[in-house]
């Protein structure tokens, strides 16, 4: 299998446990879809910076104890751990409050990135666009891995409360748009990214077909619609990928349990540039995303390649 290496914000979610209660949960999509891919048996490291607190250490012990390779998950001692208040409403449903802006993620240095070697992934969000220099050190990785025969993932992720405006948010999606090999988004976020060039209300079908239109160079787009599975398109060939009921209980890590079963399929294949391997990987990520979403909080409900068998 060819490793996976994952970039941006490794989080501590507070979600609530009753009425005066928080549990103290890692997370941040990122370090999720990273320890995600290690409990499906992939090989995955971590790249970004978390704080010189307890927080920090939190996250970088936990990370560690997931065997995802923290070697480049470096220490920040001048900046703070991001922390997220996590919110769920009767559907189970979430809403964030970010609680430390900017975090010590947003301080990622060009020099905190590995060499990239052929047939290795990169994976990143669009937080870690949201401010210099992790802007430029991501979009930098993004082609260094690129250029030295990788493949590249993006999930835009989108948090507009961490940008000052949604047109800064979207130039800088579109920045790393053109440097994806394959690009996940959810219903919503789809109607953002083409708001640039679909100002009307369209189909997901219209959407995806202007993000190909938009975006040539990417070869997989990956639309997640909950209940009713994935919406693939791939080398201009659109189809629909079916996922299995859930009893939903919280739905925090479901994207990116998606988004790492996605890639553990994908990074074990030599050539995963088919419609058979790419129809195998999305199933991957529906079901574990459906897994997902019948535990409490985002890490701690990523499912494990024994809980995927017996699904």
């Amino acid at each position: 299998m060819n490793k996976v290496w994952v970039t941006g914000d490794a989080v501590v979610d507070l979600i609530p446990d009753g009425e005066h209660h928080y549990l103290k949960c890692p997370g941040g999509a990122p370090a999720n879809v990273a320890v995600a891919i290690s409990r499906l048996g992939g090989e995955t490291g971590f790249i970004g910076r978390v704080g010189g607190d307890p927080l920090g250490r939190f996250m970088q012990n936990t990370l560690a104890g997931e065997s995802v390779d923290t070697r480049f998950m470096h220490r920040d001692e001048t900046q703070r751990t991001s922390t997220v208040l996590v919110e769920l409403d009767e559907h189970g449903e979430r809403s964030f409050t970010f609680m430390v802006k900017p975090s010590a993620d947003q301080f990622v240095q060009p020099d905190d990135f590995p060499v990239f070697e052929k047939g290795q992934w990169l994976h990143a969000c669009s937080i870690a666009l949201a401010n210099e220099p992790s802007r430029s050190a991501t979009l930098g990785a993004m082609q260094a891995c690129r250029d030295k025969g990788g493949f590249v993932s993006f999930d835009p992720n989108l948090r507009e409360d961490l940008w000052q405006s949604e047109a800064q948010m979207l130039e800088a999606v579109w920045q790393a748009l053109p440097l994806a090999d394959v690009v996940k988004v959810s219903d919503d976020e789809l109607a953002l990214v083409t708001k640039p060039f679909i100002t009307e209300a369209h189909s997901v079908k219209a959407r995806l077909a202007a993000l190909v239109e938009h975006a040539p160079n990417v070869s997989l787009w990956v639309v997640t619609q909950g209940s009713e599975g994935a919406r693939v398109a791939f080398h201009q060939t659109v189809w629909q990928v079916a996922t299995t009921p859930a009893n939903v209980v919280d739905t925090t890590g479901a994207g990116d349990a998606f988004m790492g079963g996605l890639l553990a399929a994908l990074a074990k294949l030599p050539d995963w540039q088919t419609p058979e391997a790419v129809t195998e990987a999305v199933r991957q990520g529906n079901r574990c995303g459906a897994l997902a979403t019948t535990a409490k909080g985002a890490m701690t409900a990523l499912p494990t390649a024994l809980q995927l068998a017996g699904q």
